[in-house]
């Protein structure tokens, strides 16, 4: 398991276009969570964005770290 995590934190940190979507993410969540502290949206919207954004998350960092494994293979470099 801490294999895993390790993995997924390199592939998450490994080109800037991954890290922004990481930041992009984060700002959207905290973004509907303070709306939701004001008032402003119900808090279904919340639960409804979190848990999308932890599909796509889990999606996009599971083809990404296949994408970096299969890369480093065919460099030649061990795993």
């Amino acid at each position: 398991m801490l294999n895993y995590f390790r993995e997924r934190q390199e592939a998450l940190n490994a080109t800037p276009g991954r890290r922004i979507y990481n930041v992009i993410s984060a700002a959207v969540i905290l973004a509907v969570m303070a709306a939701v502290f004001a008032g402003l949206a119900p808090l279904w919207i919340f639960w409804a964005t979190f848990a999308g954004s932890c599909v796509l998350d889990t999606a996009l960092t599971r083809k990404w770290i296949r994408e970096d494994i299969l890369r480093d293979f065919r460099a030649g470099q061990p795993q």
